[in-house]
């Protein structure tokens, strides 16, 4: 099931983004458009200026409005910046009637987001990370299991309750109705890791402009997160600054480069702060963006460290599966070998995909049935790193539907989408 006029939000650093997805007509797969505008008021993945936010969102808006020929008004978005954290925790009730049953695991999950729910932070995601009966192994899907007390331990994504309302208020003030906040890496992560390398254990590290988001999977489940104030706006910066160059003429000569030119003896011209034209080499451009990345896997490497030692939580499993980057600053040239030298595990750079399902009615023909049936088309489409959060969001609300629509259990990406605040309720 496709929700109709769907719409995903990505505030990010340094561009705002929104995602349409338009249904397909007679049987064809819905279609997605992704309208982007320049940032304002942003810093390292949070409002910094409601002001200034407020403008470079209406024009996204106005925008998007005039070239989709549609009214936008409700919206999933994006949440990002360090004031989000995830952590794992344990809770546990007793089987009254001996057995396992669908109601139990609903009711623990209640009990987890009840217990655990701090005063001046919000909720956003609650995923099982698994179940024991008694004193058992622990299983995905203990339905069905006889037993005494179910324990479970889950993994929960909070933020500052305070900042959601900001963000809140912002969308509303220019016309929009926020229906759900989720946050980036965890919607990142559902377009574009496969579930074999979260069963072998894999970070996936989402480097945009302003942040480096990332999620830490192990045995097929969420183990940790983590937000990097590192990102690709922080590597233009030192090059305007190394080179004597505006911001604009950095981003071009960080494009051109990267950390591996094509040919090592190519020049690039540019025009530095006082308008005169120079040649750029790569000897000097190296030095400097190769120190901020330099410093961004230091920092990762210590966040992913304990996992690939499997010393957290208990979980074992370490990193088979290597790190994955996506985001618009992971498509640096060079940047995956960079980091895969300096982390001595495998590192590669992954593109969001959404799958997406068409059904097309067959004609009845003469045999044993003369009633049409309908063939599902499934498809997929690979888009660019810089729109792995805004596809993930889509992704993540199509599947929340498909929860609401089919009672069974599916995987955790899709049925454990972020919770609802009561409180969107009173500002939009």
């Amino acid at each position: 099931m496709i929700p109709k006029d769907l719409f995903a939000l990505d505030l990010g650093t340094t561009k705002f983004c929104l995602a349409f997805l338009k249904g397909g007509a007679r049987g064809a797969a819905p279609s997605v458009e992704i309208i982007g505008v320049p940032a304002a008021g942003m810093r390292r993945g949070m409002i910094a200026d409601i002001d200034l936010a407020k403008k470079a969102l209406n024009t996204l808006l106005e925008v998007s409005e005039r070239q989709l020929g549609i009214d936008v008004r409700r919206v999933v978005v994006g949440i990002a910046g360090s004031h989000l954290q995830g952590r794992v925790v344990s809770s546990a009730k007793s089987l009254l009637l001996g057995t396992v049953h669908a109601n139990d695991m609903r009711d623990l999950v209640a009990q987890v987001e009840a217990d655990f729910q701090l005063e001046a932070r919000e909720l956003l995601h609650c995923v099982p990370v698994h179940y024991r009966v008694d004193m058992r192994e622990p299983v995905d899907n203990p339905a069905g299991f006889s037993g005494r007390v179910l324990n479970g331990d889950f993994f929960l994504i909070d933020a500052d309750k305070t900042y959601l309302k900001d963000v809140v208020r912002l969308c509303n003030q220019c016309g929009l109705e926020v229906v759900r906040l989720v946050s980036e890496p965890f919607a990142s992560a559902s377009v574009t890791v496969p579930e074999e390398r979260k069963n072998l254990g894999v970070v996936l590290a989402d480097i945009g402009g302003g942040t480096t988001d990332g999620l830490v999977f192990q045995r097929g489940r969420p183990r940790g997160g983590f937000t990097l104030n590192v990102a690709g706006a922080l590597m233009t910066h030192d090059l305007a600054i190394g080179l004597n160059l505006n911001l604009e003429e950095a981003e071009r000569v960080k494009v051109f480069f990267g950390l591996r030119p094509i040919n090592p003896s190519d020049t690039f011209e540019v025009r530095d702060l006082k308008g005169r034209s120079r040649l750029i080499q790569w000897s000097e451009v190296y030095p400097i963006i190769g120190a901020r990345v330099q410093e961004l896997t230091a920092m990762l490497s210590r966040q992913i460290k304990p996992y690939a030692l499997g010393t957290v939580g208990g979980a074992g499993g370490g990193l088979g599966g290597g790190v994955m980057l996506t985001g618009g600053a992971s498509e640096l040239r060079g940047m995956a070998d960079f980091i895969e030298e300096r982390l001595s595990m495998p590192v590669e750079r992954v593109r969001p995909t959404l799958s997406l399902n068409a059904e097309t009615t067959i004609p009845a023909t003469s045999g044993a049935s003369n009633v049409p049936s309908t063939q599902t088309t499934h498809t997929s489409t690979a888009f660019a790193t810089k729109y792995a959060t805004v596809i993930g969001l889509l992704n993540l609300e199509i599947c929340h539907a498909n929860d609401r629509k089919k009672d069974r259990r599916i995987h955790w990406s899709s049925r454990y989408v972020s919770q609802f605040v009561n409180w969107l309720r009173d500002l939009s």
